[in-house]
């Protein structure tokens, strides 16, 4: 009688938006064929006026049983390959009452799923496919794991699924019919604002369905696994999706425009996650807040502790150890769903280690920077793009030049001072970026990780702390440069100096020593930090 009732009340709520969206383009169909009964040429005008929401409503039902293009994302797994994954997910599905996957395919999405190919409108399933995601397997412990499998099983002995294909594109329907009145006609805007409040009322009801279904899968999983595994797997659920969005957006394409990939993805993010442990463990002791009307799951907090009221201890043996462990290659399964998310590029892409991957971003994202103030400073000088030209643009007065952007908009009618401000800021941002390039050449910076964060240049602490000054000063008004070009020429190698004398390579050669008088001969690293004379 239960399933009955769940089985009745998907067909209402499936059916009821495109219902409604049938019935008025119908009455609008049979008012203008009544119109021509009555007065032809009024006729022609109606219909004039309800072609447009009649197709709109006429392209909304068509998007029920037009092709879906979905295509099967990740690397299929096979058994041979994987058995110990095989087995445990058989034994899963047989827990929560369902078939087995045809096939299971390993994604980098922070989420797993099941999903069917169907036809005949979502209503006939064909094949069934499970997905697992590359970060659940990297963070999870084996019964977490099998608790998040579970789950999703569940949907489908539940029966929560048979209809899931066609709700699919009930919603699609909706959604592309309101979005193409939106902006139309008004007869258009009113065929709109009826249907919107039926259709958004439609969706809270079956939103409201969907969280009694999620909590009858959370039941399973925790029957199958045990509670403590599924309320530890749902805690884990929001660190989880967090700490990947930081990974893939701060580390994992850090050295992509250099031609770089990181040859160990996986052990990058499990150290990112050691170093974002603090905030990890606030998320699992406080989840998102939820419980939206349209919401299709229960919030987190109520689900975990749903779950823990259960005390089930689980029937479902499970190997102790991290997910990990179930893979017997999990370091190439799990970089493959990576590449294979990145797209057919990231094969061609080097693999280095992180710290060369930090090194290469690095110096891609300062040529960058430096690159077109170079190229300023080379056309105005005549000599190669090279920090020594940049300066002596700069003392040649040719800020506005250099911080000019030739594909740039006309500049706009400011005022001199903040034209040669707006330059400043980016002539120092290019200078800045070709000293570091020159020191990386010359060796006197190395790159380390620093997790969190995208990576650290390690050079000399005085070095480090002067650099900014040295480079406020080359760009100031007026520009002093011989600090500096100090520090560049300290760093060129001995044979590319020029010859002056027999003089130690860290001394002044000058005979008379400094221009203020006979003193001793000093190094020259001590123009670096300030360019003049200390005691």
């Amino acid at each position: 009688m239960r399933d009955r009732t769940r089985t009745w009340w998907w067909l209402v709520l499936i059916g009821a938006v495109p219902a409604a969206m049938a019935a008025a383009a119908g009455a609008m169909v049979w008012f203008t064929v009544y119109a021509f009964t009555v007065s032809p040429v009024t006729a022609v005008r109606i219909a004039a006026a309800f072609t447009p929401p009649a197709a709109v409503l006429g392209l909304g039902l068509w998007m029920l049983v037009a092709p879906v293009d979905r295509p099967v994302a990740g690397v299929a797994v096979a058994e041979r390959d994987e058995p110990e994954l095989w087995a445990l997910v058989r034994r899963l599905a047989a827990a929560a009452g369902t078939a087995p996957p045809h096939q299971i395919r390993v994604t980098a999405d922070a989420d797993a799923a099941v999903r069917e190919d169907t036809r005949l409108l979502g209503l006939v399933a064909t094949r069934r496919h499970l997905f697992v995601g590359a970060p659940l397997v990297a963070a999870l412990r084996a019964g977490e794991f099998a608790a998040v499998l579970t789950h999703e099983f569940a949907h489908y002995a539940n029966r929560d699924t048979r209809f899931a294909g066609a709700a699919y594109r009930s919603r699609r329907a909706f959604a592309r019919t309101v979005a193409a009145a939106e902006h139309g006609d008004p007869l258009q805007r009113a065929v709109r604002f009826l249907l919107r409040p039926y259709g958004l009322l439609v969706l809270r009801a079956s939103a409201s369905l969907s969280r009694r279904q999620e909590r009858a899968a959370d039941e399973a999983a925790a029957r199958a696994t045990g509670s403590a595994n599924t309320a530890a797997a749902l805690r884990e659920l929001a660190p989880i999706a967090r700490s990947w969005a930081v990974f893939r957006r701060d580390h994992l394409l850090a050295g992509w425009d250099a031609g770089c990939l990181p040859a160990d993805a996986f052990t990058g993010y499990a150290r990112l996650r050691a170093s974002l442990e603090d905030e990890l463990e606030r998320l699992r002791a406080a989840p998102p807040a939820g419980g939206e009307p349209f919401d299709t799951h229960p919030p987190l907090d109520e689900r975990i502790a749903a779950v823990a009221a259960l005390g089930a201890p689980g029937r479902v043996p499970v190997p102790a150890g991290p997910a990990l462990g179930l893979l017997r290659d999990p370091a190439r399964l799990l970089d493959a769903a990576l590449l294979d998310a990145l797209g057919p590029e990231a094969h061609a892409k080097r693999r280095v280690p992180w710290a060369e991957l930090i090194r290469e971003g690095a110096l891609a994202a300062l040529t960058a920077d430096a690159g077109a103030v170079l190229a300023a400073a080379a056309a105005a000088t005549g000599r190669p793009p090279a920090p020594e030209a940049l300066l002596d643009a700069l003392d040649a007065g040719l800020l506005l030049e250099l911080g000019a952007d030739p594909a740039a908009a006309p500049p706009l009618p400011d005022p001199p001072r903040v034209r040669r401000e707006r330059a400043r800021l980016s002539v120092r941002k290019g200078l800045h970026g070709a000293v570091v390039l020159a020191l990386d050449a010359a060796g006197a910076v190395s790159w380390r990780e620093s997790w969190p964060g995208p990576g650290a240049a390690v050079m000399d602490e005085r070095l480090r702390a002067a650099l900014p000054d040295l480079v406020d000063a080359a760009v100031a008004d007026p520009p002093r440069t011989a600090p500096l070009r100090a520090l560049l020429e300290s760093i060129r190698p001995p044979a590319e100096r020029p010859h002056h004398g027999t003089a130690a390579e860290d001394q002044d050669p000058r005979p008379d020593g400094d221009a203020q008088g006979r003193q001793a001969p000093r190094p020259v690293v001590r123009d670096v930090h300030g360019g003049r004379d200390r005691p």
